[in-house]
């Protein structure tokens, strides 16, 4: 416990302390998945700013991206009996996500093989996916049923006219389909992702909030925003306190997987609080709330415990009474800090023990400057029981992220981030050609997500 003062001082004082370093000075150990370090090596190469608006390139990522990569396209949850039916749109492609009458589940073209409309534009349980145009009509397992007047279509062989399959794989809970053939396996191109969720019991969690708004910017620059801290002294003022921003860890554990980690509990060395004790950033971290889930007013600081400390072991009583799990085995940055995984090129998981969020980023249409942001929070079934999953919550145009309550402190974090956007997009097309610059370190997975889109690409 004094040692993690230690490490609050030094940080205080303006001294940078590392996440490995921090690591080693919690009084519970950290699992070796938090102590790998690897920050990896990529050219600092400017951003062309038309990247973000060209639509030329926004087609080519199109084909080259967005059609050969692994998307998340539902949860488990959200299709829980035979027939139920997700409708999962990206860009130009609309795809069915179907249970089957043995549990499995399956992919196939939204589209009638009569005229091409699509089969459903809504999420429901279907018996059978008939075209409302002129009834033709196809199985749940996508094999060809009948159509009104047969006799007509001598040309159409009934075994050879199925709903094209698109591929489908699964990882805790989440499905993913993948339009391209010949990609590697989801668990290949995941990986170390479900090695490392296993431990935080991902695939026993449930979806208890999902929310989604139109942002006026281009996907990949939404994504950027969630992909680095150093913003959060500036954007959110209000955590800075107990968010050691300046101190976070970057790593590339893979071409297709990136992390960072902010450590919870220390206050940022980007501002200069002046005389700050461990009391009044504990008062902030409960006043405030975080990923802790520990958004109380009934609750002081122990004498000789460090706000880390104290954080942390009030998260574990709050997990043992949500869930009935004892969780005192576990870390204190298990509990505390903001651990996110980036999955390429639109897909963003926090890990820990406490609620997990994920984000995915998806461009709307062919437009380059819309993109819908999709927050999505899980929490761990009860024991000895089982929680429902919830549906999307589409906010309007007018209604702030703070109205979805649902998200906790979170919703109006998101607000903070989306006043940077929309100005955002309109500095990019401002600069045209010309170059934007992300940081060797800090922005080190903004420049990753960039490499990869350009081997993509190059591909």
């Amino acid at each position: 416990m004094l040692e993690t003062s230690v490490a609050s001082e030094a940080v205080r004082q303006g001294h940078t302390i590392c996440y490995s370093e921090l690591l080693a000075l919690d009084p519970q150990p950290a699992p070796d998945i938090l102590k790998v370090n690897m920050p990896g090596a990529m050219p600092l190469l400017p951003i062309p700013a038309d990247r973000y608006t060209s639509q030329a390139f926004f087609d080519l990522e199109v084909e080259k991206v967005f059609r050969k990569t692994w998307q998340f396209a539902c949860r488990e949850e959200d299709i829980p009996t035979p027939g139920d039916t997700h409708v999962f749109d990206l860009i130009d492609h609309s795809v069915l996500i179907v249970r089957q009458q043995d549990g499995s589940i399956r992919a196939f073209q939204n589209v009638c093989l009569h005229r091409g409309r699509k089969l459903m534009l809504a999420n429901g349980t279907r018996q059978e996916f008939r075209c409302p145009y002129h009834g033709f009509a196809w199985e749940r397992d996508g094999s060809f049923k009948s159509c009104p007047l047969p006799w007509d279509f001598p040309q159409i062989d009934p075994d050879n006219f199925a709903l094209p399959e698109i591929r489908l794989d699964r990882w805790a809970g989440f499905v993913f389909i993948n339009f391209d053939d010949g990609a590697p396996p989801l668990l290949e191109q995941l990986d170390p992702i479900p090695h490392h969720f296993d431990r935080w019991n991902m695939a026993d969690c449930y979806k208890v909030a999902h929310v989604g708004k139109l942002v006026p910017a281009n996907w990949k620059a939404v994504a950027e925003a969630f992909l680095e801290a150093a913003h959060v002294a500036t954007t959110h003022p209000q955590v800075a306190m107990f968010t050691c921003d300046a101190n976070t860890q970057y790593d590339r554990l893979s071409d297709h997987v990136d992390r960072m980690m902010t450590p919870i509990g220390l206050p940022s060395p980007q501002v200069d609080f002046g005389e700050l004790s461990e009391d009044k950033v504990f008062q902030a971290m409960v006043r405030v709330g975080s990923r802790a889930g520990i958004n109380r007013s009934d609750v002081s600081l122990e004498e000789g415990l460090t706000a880390r400390h104290y954080g942390a072991e009030l998260s574990r009583q709050s997990l043992l009474k949500d869930t009935g799990y004892d969780y005192g085995y576990a870390a204190d940055a298990e509990v505390l800090d903001g651990i996110s995984y980036q999955f390429f090129p639109n897909f963003a998981i926090w890990g820990g023990m406490g609620t997990k969020t994920s984000y995915r980023w998806r461009p709307v249409g062919r437009r380059t400057d819309l993109t819908l942001m999709e927050v999505m929070l899980y929490k761990r079934h009860p024991k000895g029981g089982k929680g429902e999953g919830v549906p999307l919550r589409m906010l309007g145009e007018d209604e702030s992220w703070a109205s979805a309550t649902e998200l906790g402190f979170l919703a109006g974090v998101y607000d903070q981030d989306q006043t940077n956007l929309g100005p955002l997009q309109a500095g990019l097309r401002d600069l045209g050609s010309k170059a934007i610059h992300f940081g060797r370190y800090t922005e080190l997975r903004c420049r990753h997500l960039h490499e990869m889109i350009d081997r993509y690409m190059e591909a």
